[in-house]
Formats: C-alpha cells, sequence, structure tokens
C-alpha cells in the first residue's frame, strides 16, 4: 500500500489540488492529513470540502479545532486569530459537527500519525529539534510516525543510543533498529523559504519514504487574498515575482468575433404559420421543464445554507454520515494586519513581530564592529518589521542609507537563513505620500541613495526582515546630502 500524508493546507484550494493530481500520478492508494486544512488562506470552504472527499484520514491540527471552537487562540498571532474567526463565519454547523470529532492520533498501516507531538497531541506542541522529538519517541512504539504543524520538512531518527538526531531531508529507507518521525512539510503555507508544497509517500512493502515537492499558483493565492481584504506574507509575495517570467510577446486576441446567431431565427420564420405556435409551446415547455429539473436539483441535493456559527459540537461516532458542506452567507472582508503591535527601540526606530511572545528584538553593541546593532532572535519562523521616521531638513537632495547583517546562521537548523526588504516613502507636510517609494531586498547587505521628491517633509524607512536563526542587524545608517551649489564660471 502507497499513503500519501500530507499537512497543513490552510485553506489553499489550489494547492491541495496540485497535491492530489501528483499524488495520483505516483499511484498513492490512500490519502492522509495530518490536519490543519484551515487556517491564514482564503478557501476555507472549498478547501474543507475538498478535503473532505479525498482525504481517507484526516486528523485535527490546532486551526482546525480553533474553528470548532475546541482550542484557544491565546498563542495565535493576530492574522492567525482573525483568519480562524472569518473560517468560523464562512462555515456551516454540519462542517463544525465535523471538525469537533476530528482525531488527534491515529495509526494506520503499522506507521501513528498527529498534528503536533504525541506526549500531548490535544496541546499541538512543535517539534522543531531532535530533543523536541524525544518525548514522541517515549509516546508511541512505532518504528515510523508523521507529524506536521512546523510547515518544514524534516526527519528525526533515534537509534540503540537512545539519543535522536536530525537527519538530511532527502528519501530514505527504514532501517532495522532506528525509528523515525518524518515531516512531510506543508501543502498551502510553507515556511521552508522555497514556497512550494511538499508532502511524502510512503509504501509499506518496501518501507521506503519519498518526499515531493512542486509548485503551486502563487498569483491566483495572491489576488484571492487580496479580494478579501487579507494582508499577504512578505516572502511568498516576493517568491511570486520572482517566478513572474518576462513577456515573449506583445497581447493578442485570437477569440473568433461573436456575431448574433441567424439560424434559431430563420427557422422560426421557415415554419408555417399553422405549425408556429406548436414550435413556440414547445419550446415554452421545454424550459418549463428544465426549471422545474433544476428546482429538483436545489431541493434534494442541496439544503439552504445554515446560518449557525460554528459551536463545539458533540463527537459523531461515524464521520461518513456528515453530509457535505454547504457554505453559510458571505462574511464581511477582514483587514487584518500580519504584524503585531509596535515596540519602541532605541534611535528612534520602532519594531514589531507575528508574534511577540516568542519573537523580539532589541539593541546591543558589537565590540568587533563598535557599532550598535539589532539583535533578532526568536523561538519560531520570524517575520518582523523595522521601522524609523526621518524629518527632512531640506527640499532637495538625497537621502542614503545602508543595512548589514553581520552573521551569517549560526542555529542548529542547518537551512536557516535571513532575508530583508526595505522601503522607504516620502510624505509631504499634509502626510500624503509623495514621490515614487525606494524598494531594495538583499540577503545581507543594501546601500541606496534616492533622490528626494519635491514637497517631501518627512520619510519613513521600513525593513521587512524574514529570518529562521539568531542575527544581528546593524543599526541601519541614514544620511541626507542637499545638493551643492552650482559655481558659475566667470566670463
Amino acid at each position: 500500500m502507497r499513503y500519501a500524508v500530507i499537512s497543513d493546507v490552510h485553506a489553499n484550494e489550489a494547492a491541495l489540488r496540485t497535491v492530489l493530481m501528483d499524488a495520483a500520478d505516483a499511484r498513492a492508494d490512500r490519502m492522509i492529513c495530518l490536519g490543519d486544512v484551515l487556517g491564514y488562506g482564503p478557501e476555507p470552504v472549498a478547501t474543507l470540502e475538498l478535503a473532505y472527499r479525498s482525504m481517507h484520514v484526516c486528523l485535527a491540527g490546532n486551526h482546525d479545532a480553533a474553528v470548532a471552537g475546541l482550542f484557544p487562540v491565546d498563542d495565535f498571532t493576530r492574522f492567525a486569530a482573525a483568519a480562524v474567526r472569518r473560517h468560523r463565519e464562512a462555515l456551516s454547523q454540519k462542517a463544525c459537527d465535523w471538525l469537533s470529532q476530528l482525531p488527534y492520533v491515529c495509526e494506520v498501516g503499522g506507521f501513528a500519525c498527529a498534528h503536533g507531538d504525541f506526549a500531548a497531541p490535544e496541546r499541538f506542541n512543535y517539534i522543531l529539534e531532535p530533543e523536541d522529538a524525544l518525548p514522541s519517541f517515549d509516546a508511541r512504539s512505532e518504528q515510523l510516525m508523521f507529524v506536521g504543524h512546523t510547515h518544514r520538512p524534516a526527519i528525526f531518527a533515534v537509534g540503540e543510543s537512545g539519543v535522536p538526531l536530525r537527519l538530511d531531508v532527502a528519501d530514505f529507507t527504514l532501517e532495522d533498529g532506528k525509528r523515525y518521525i518524518v515531516n512531510p512539510g506543508s501543502v498551502g503555507y510553507p515556511r521552508n523559504g522555497e514556497c512550494r508544497s511538499s508532502y511524502c509517500i510512503y509504501d509499506d512493502q518496501t518501507g521506503s519514504v519519498e518526499f515531493r515537492s512542486l509548485p503551486f499558483d502563487l498569483d491566483s493565492y495572491a489576488a484571492k487574498m487580496r479580494g478579501q481584504g487579507l494582508d499577504e506574507v512578505p516572502w511568498m509575495l516576493e517568491r511570486a515575482v520572482e517566478r513572474q517570467r518576462p513577456t515573449v510577446r506583445g497581447g493578442v486576441r485570437f477569440g473568433a468575433d461573436k456575431r448574433p446567431a441567424e439560424p434559431f431565427h430563420s427557422s422560426i420564420q421557415s415554419t408555417p404559420p399553422s405549425s408556429r405556435s406548436t414550435h413556440r409551446a414547445a419550446i415554452v415547455a421545454s424550459c418549463i421543464f428544465a426549471a422545474a429539473v433544476t428546482c429538483g436539483i436545489a431541493v434534494f441535493g442541496r439544503k439552504p445554507a445554515e446560518t449557525a456559527k460554528c459551536d463545539p459540537a458533540p463527537a459523531k461516532e461515524v464521520r461518513e454520515n456528515v453530509p457535505p458542506f454547504e457554505p453559510a452567507p458571505p462574511a464581511k472582508p477582514v483587514s487584518q494586519n500580519v504584524f503585531g503591535p509596535e515596540i519602541k527601540l532605541a534611535h528612534g526606530w520602532t519594531y514589531a513581530v507575528t508574534n511577540p511572545e516568542k519573537q523580539k528584538v532589541s539593541v546591543g553593541f558589537d565590540k568587533k564592529k563598535k557599532a550598535n546593532v539589532f539583535l533578532i532572535e526568536h523561538k519560531v519562523p520570524l517575520v518582523a518589521r523595522l521601522t524609523k521616521n526621518i524629518e527632512l531638513n531640506t527640499a532637495s537632495g538625497r537621502v542614503e542609507w545602508s543595512i548589514n547583517v553581520l552573521t551569517k546562521p549560526f542555529s542548529r537548523d542547518k537551512k536557516s537563513f535571513f532575508e530583508f526588504t526595505a522601503h522607504l516613502v516620502f510624505h509631504d507636510a499634509k502626510g500624503a505620500q509623495v514621490g515614487k517609494t525606494a524598494t531594495c531586498s538583499s540577503k545581507w547587505t543594501s546601500n541606496r541613495k534616492w533622490p528626494v521628491p519635491a514637497g517631501a517633509v518627512r520619510a519613513v524607512l521600513s525593513i521587512d526582515c524574514r529570518c529562521w536563526g539568531v542575527f544581528k542587524l546593524l543599526v541601519p545608517k541614514f544620511g541626507l546630502q542637499p545638493h551643492a551649489p552650482q559655481q558659475r564660471g566667470k566670463k
């Protein structure tokens, strides 16, 4: 039997459809979802319906449980908590009934599955480091276990020593005397910097685990997010820009011109007067019959959409008896910022992060460089924004800024990375934006010069950082150089 193991779809229907097609090509016999069908994304109803039809086994993720009212959102980011509320309003009570009965752990084909760890699966703890995997190895006896939740592919193994280790992510075959915890990554909301859907296929006959990675339609995903007034994850937007291909030729329309069709009208005119009424009566009867059939399907095929919100419902023993989901009336678009509240730093800077409890930015001093630095540290993948308001004391000239990352990745995660995008926006005395926005993206350093637009009295420099690890960033330097007066030569 070949099992396709997926996780963390997060309301991204296009990505799920792509993975389902790829799993069919890979001859997968069973589909297993480790949870988090919902959360973050723009299509909760369509994605949940597709997962219901396609998954042989579906576990509860923390976002699924939160939508069903079974898990608190106290530790969620503002963006994640807003998505939970939005998805809860979009889904019917039938959907919540099904979500509320999803199991936390299952054993299929000799291997175990959970969304978080196995020691306390209802708490949805992360397995990020080898030591995080040890409680799960102690809690279960299976040789192979699958978990999700981190949105990053990973392999943890333990042998005779009893000390868990992290292995490089690659296809492998189970070995006697070793046990494994495998994370297939995320289908619809990856956090490994590549922005590709990833999942695993396990063959219980050969004992092999295969990692599969494939792109999904980022442009469509971004458009749907914007269509609902949602903020998009900055690094996902950058990947969408990177994937864009230049236009080879100018646009042209190849469709045929649509002209009024005359054959039907001509047949009416050519019908003898005595039979013309009979012909029209037949057409009317056909229309009535079609309308009746349509109404019958609407009445008997689907029931009216429910308006009840998702309240926790008692679990049902047989999930197959739950009918397909039906969307409630569309909720109003919710616009939420992905960042938390702004926090003041020294030197006139402020910062905001996606998870203030587990991420922070502080100011320190680097002895080697003899300069002030921002120390960026966190317990989970970080998206941070550094901002500074600059008063301009000249009506003309140019501004210069310098951004330098001092430390290369040194966390235990070999795949740690650091990227940033800087934006410089100018404003006039009334607060309106003037001129063009200066933008640059880099991994380590950036030095930029930009002319001051006419009427600008203030500028805002913001730096969006995306990283995994612990880093030092030189406090960015910002300079303003007025134009030197022109010297006229003597005649």
